[in-house]
């Protein structure tokens, strides 16, 4: 029998600042180099400090903040050799979440991802590109997710915490695709056949076209970062 866990209230709000904070990381709202005010983002969120601080020190744990001093964190500047692993590593566990998702997909999850990149489509069309960046980390979670493996996905999500401030450049970046020849297309294709090989290849297409372009564009990214922080 399992012996019951109480959390506090300050516990409970703490995992909810941690929560946004992750999602805020995954998908562009920061940048490289740019430092984290904890009275700010207290504000922003409606709470008192010390969860924050919580939330802050539990990320900077996952490697995906920096503890600069006792009173500054940072979203870590990625190295070229570092992307280039990070790149590497999500094309091979991504691969695997697909091949999974191939196996296990209902007709309606795999509907429902068709309709997350056709938002995400949309949004680009429009120059809606904060919401293009949210439609694509959508995308590739609720694809994880369908592999119905939680500690595979929960290693894509930390590798997500680790490029996610990167993808801030993709919004400068043309459609690397004609729309209709977007790798997300075959891999809802892939899902519907449930032919795990080209899922795994299309996804990991995705991920490697991206990673060539922010690679290219890696020293002017993380040189954004810290100029956006002092403005």
């Amino acid at each position: 029998m399992g012996v019951p866990v109480n959390t506090s209230p300050e516990e409970s709000v703490a995992a909810q600042v941690h929560h946004r904070l992750r999602l805020a990381l995954m998908r562009s709202r920061f940048h490289p180099g740019e430092k984290l005010k904890l009275r700010v983002l207290a504000e922003e969120m409606g709470v008192s400090s010390m969860p924050v601080r919580a939330a802050l020190t539990r990320l900077i744990s996952e490697g995906a903040l920096e503890q600069l001093d006792r009173r500054s964190v940072r979203v870590p500047i990625l190295s070229d050799a570092r992307l280039r692993e990070v790149a590497e590593l999500r094309m091979d566990l991504e691969g695997k979440a697909a091949t999974r998702a191939a196996e296990r997909a209902t007709p309606e999850q795999v509907d429902a991802l068709a309709a997350i990149h056709a938002g995400m489509r949309d949004d680009r069309v429009c120059g809606r590109m904060e919401e293009m960046m949210v439609a694509n980390e959508r995308f590739h979670r609720a694809l994880s997710s369908m592999a119905e493996m939680p500690v595979l996905s929960r290693i894509i999500e930390g590798l997500w915490l680790q490029c996610g401030p990167l993808n801030a450049g993709i919004k400068e970046i043309r459609f690397l695709h004609h729309p209709d020849e977007h790798p997300h297309h075959d891999v809802i294709r892939a899902l519907r056949a449930r032919d795990g090989a080209l899922a795994r290849l299309a996804i990991q297409r995705d991920i490697s076209v991206y990673a060539d372009a922010l690679l290219r564009r890696l020293p002017a990214i993380n040189a954004a970062g810290p100029k956006l922080d002092e403005a």
